[in-house]
C-alpha cells in the first residue's frame, strides 16, 4: 500500500503537469534569461575589435619615426593624418587620432617635456578600450626614452624606480570573478522561485480560494502528509526549473567568446554534480519557503503580492554578497541562499570547492526545509485557516 503522501504527491503531479502556468513557469526562465543575456552580451560585444586592426592616425608623424616604429612593433597600424584635422572627430578608419606639437622633435632632443594629445572615442566600450591601448603604448615609448637616457648618462634606470611592488590577492577570489560570478550565481538562485512559485500558490492559495481544501483535510490523510505531499511536488518542479537553466545558461557560457567574459568556466564534471546537488537542496528550501508563504494567503491573487515581496530575498543576499561581504557577520555565510551563493561561486568560476561551504549549503538548506514544513503543517491544522478555507 502506497503512502499517503505518495498518493498526494502523485495526484498534485497530475493536476501541475496540466497547468500551463507550472510549466511556462520553467520554460521562460530557463530560455528567456538565457537569451535575455546572450542580448546583453551581444551589445557588449559588437564592438570589440581586433588589436590587429588598431588604426591611429597621428598629425606629424614624420618628427617622430621611432614613435610610428614602435607602434608598428606592438601591431598598431598608423596612418598620416592633416594637420589642422578635427579632434572632435577621428578620421575614417581610425580608432584614435594623436596630435604632435610641431615642436616635436627639437623639444625631444633638447630633453623637454613633449605635450601629446590623445583623442579616443570611449561612446563604446570597444573604444574605449583600444583608446586605452594607443595610451599605454605612447607611454611605453616615453619609458622607453627615459630609460635610454638614464643609460647614456651612466645613471642606472633602478634609481628612478626605488620600489618594485608585487601585489598579491589575498580574497577568496579576484574582485571581478567575484562580482560577476555572484551575478551571475543570483541567476541560478532566481530558478528555484520562479520555477516553484505559482506550484505553491495554487497548492494551498489556490485550493483554499477554490474551498476545497476543508474537503482534502476532512479525508482520512494526515495533515503532515498532505504537506510533504504538496512539498515535493514544489520542490520537483523547483528543481526542474532550477537544473534546466543552469544547463541552458552554462551551455550558452561555454560557446561565448574568450574575450567576452574576463574568466573563463573552471567548472569540472564533479563540479556541475556537485552543484546540481547543492541545487536539489536548495530546492527543498525554496519550496518549504513557498509554501509557507502560500498557506498564509487566503487567495491565488494575494499570494501573489505576498511571493512579490518575498521574491526579494534573493536580491538581498545577492547584492549582500556583491558588494557587503566584508560587513556581513561571518555566520551568515553559513544560511542557506548566503552559502550556496559562496560555493556555486567557487565550483563554477574559481574552479576551487569547497566543501565547508558545500556542506553548509546542502545542511543548512535541509534543516530550513524541516523547518518550514513544521510551520505549515502547524498552520494547515489551525481551526481558524480551515474556518476561512
Amino acid at each position: 500500500m502506497n503512502p499517503t503522501w505518495l498518493v498526494v504527491l502523485r495526484k498534485e503531479l497530475k493536476d501541475m503537469v496540466r497547468d500551463k502556468r507550472a510549466v511556462l513557469a520553467i520554460a521562460y526562465y530557463a530560455f528567456g534569461v538565457p537569451l535575455l543575456m546572450a542580448f546583453v552580451l551581444f551589445l557588449m560585444s559588437d564592438d570589440r575589435g581586433e588589436y590587429d586592426r588598431l588604426q591611429v592616425a597621428i598629425v606629424g608623424q614624420e618628427q617622430a619615426p621611432g614613435l610610428v616604429s614602435f607602434m608598428a612593433n606592438a601591431g598598431i597600424e598608423v596612418q598620416e593624418a592633416m594637420v589642422g584635422a578635427n579632434p572632435e572627430k577621428l578620421p575614417s578608419g581610425a580608432d584614435a587620432l594623436v596630435i604632435l606639437p610641431k615642436t616635436y622633435a627639437d623639444d625631444l632632443v633638447a630633453g623637454k617635456q613633449v605635450k601629446i594629445r590623445l583623442f579616443v572615442d570611449e561612446t563604446t566600450k570597444g573604444g574605449a578600450k583600444r583608446g586605452s591601448v594607443v595610451e599605454r603604448t605612447i607611454q611605453a615609448y616615453g619609458a622607453q626614452i627615459a630609460t635610454v637616457r638614464l643609460v647614456n648618462r651612466g645613471v642606472p634606470p633602478t634609481l628612478t624606480m626605488p620600489f618594485s611592488v608585487v601585489t598579491a590577492d589575498l580574497a577568496n577570489s579576484q574582485f571581478v570573478v567575484k562580482m560577476l560570478g555572484y551575478s551571475l550565481v543570483l541567476l541560478f538562485m532566481f530558478a528555484p522561485f520562479v520555477s516553484g512559485m505559482s506550484v505553491a500558490l495554487d497548492a494551498l492559495a489556490g485550493e483554499r480560494e477554490r474551498q476545497s481544501l476543508q474537503s482534502l483535510m476532512a479525508q482520512p490523510v494526515g495533515a503532515r502528509d498532505v504537506v510533504i505531499g504538496k512539498w515535493l511536488t514544489v520542490a520537483i518542479f523547483s528543481f526542474a526549473g532550477s537544473s534546466l537553466a543552469m544547463a541552458v545558461n552554462l551551455t550558452v557560457l561555454n560557446f561565448l567568446p574568450h574575450d567576452v567574459l574576463p574568466f573563463p568556466l573552471k567548472a569540472s564534471v564533479p563540479g556541475l554534480l556537485l552543484a546540481f546537488s547543492q541545487m536539489a537542496c536548495l530546492s527543498l528550501f525554496v519550496s518549504g519557503l513557498l509554501l509557507t508563504v502560500s498557506i498564509h494567503a487566503k487567495s491565488f491573487k494575494e499570494g501573489q503580492t505576498y511571493m512579490s515581496l518575498f521574491m526579494m530575498l534573493p536580491v538581498l543576499v545577492g547584492y549582500s554578497k556583491m558588494y557587503g561581504d566584508a560587513k556581513i557577520p561571518a555566520a551568515a555565510n553559513y544560511l542557506p541562499i548566503f552559502a550556496d551563493v559562496e560555493s556555486l561561486s567557487r565550483i563554477l568560476f574559481v574552479g576551487e570547492p569547497s566543501a565547508e561551504f558545500i556542506l553548509a549549503a546542502m545542511v543548512s538548506s535541509l534543516i530550513g526545509a524541516a523547518l518550514c514544513i513544521g510551520i505549515t503543517t502547524r498552520r494547515l491544522t489551525s481551526e481558524q485557516l480551515l474556518a476561512d478555507a
